[in-house]
């Protein structure tokens, strides 16, 4: 699996990590690794894990060396110390985290969005902190989070609609597909705690403060709005 150094030990290009990570996901899967002698037992959890992983950052290598190729990443961009701690927290998602599609895309775009310049530079602390705060996010936390941007930029949704929380829960359900608002209500407390949606209001909590972002705090608006500047590369 990835060395939590990988970035520091080879001092490669992007392309040559990623890849060499890959190798190692690969010869992890088939039982291959350093020492052939070991006999390797994997579970079948473990398989099913390395065989995602592996799918995950193959399509996160095409996509950057098709970046690279339009020229939509500077060439020193891979030299600077924000590349290499947001590539960092690529690299320990895939060592630590559950391998969940929806996970690992939000932390790939942030990534790539980072490294062209376009909204944040080289300098800013943000990029790493954006990944830093989406890799605490579950998959329903993710959904629940990018239903509330959709629906904060509907200009013509009727906001007063929505002033007590059974109703916003109700809304988020409905146009997320999670259908039950039950199900939203446990996400919406952990993006409460995560600061990425404001609190409830009255005594009984029933109360919610809905303009004007459909609940999203600024942090929460802002990695939003962030990824929003993502643009897919597609294999050719």
């Amino acid at each position: 699996m990835t060395d939590t150094n990988v970035l520091a030990k080879f001092q490669e290009d992007t392309s040559s990590v990623l890849a060499k990570t890959l190798t190692g996901l690969i010869e992890g899967i088939t039982g291959v690794a350093a020492s052939e002698k070991k006999e390797i037992c994997l579970s079948v959890g473990h398989l099913l894990q390395g065989l995602r992983k592996g799918k995950f950052l193959s399509q996160f290598l095409t996509e950057w060396n098709q970046y690279r190729a339009k020229g939509r990443i500077k060439e020193d961009y891979p030299n600077t110390e924000q590349h290499y701690t947001c590539i960092q927290e690529i690299l320990d998602f895939l060592d630590s985290d559950p391998p969940e599609k929806i996970r690992f895309d939000i932390l790939k775009k942030i990534f790539l969005v980072a490294a062209t310049e376009k909204v944040t530079d080289r300098n800013s602390l943000l990029p790493q902190q954006y990944m830093k705060v989406c890799r605490t996010l579950s998959s329903g936390e993710i959904i629940v989070l990018s239903t509330a941007y959709k629906l904060s930029q509907v200009s013509k949704l009727e906001y007063g609609k929505y002033n007590s929380a059974d109703e916003w829960l109700k809304k988020i359900a409905e146009e997320s597909g999670l259908i039950h608002p039950e199900l939203v209500e446990i996400h919406e407390e952990e993006l409460i705690k995560k600061h990425l949606l404001s609190t409830r209001l009255c005594s009984d909590k029933s109360g919610i403060y809905v303009n004007p972002r459909f609940r999203l705090t600024s942090l929460g608006l802002d990695i939003c709005n962030y990824i929003e500047n993502y643009v897919e590369e597609k294999e050719v």
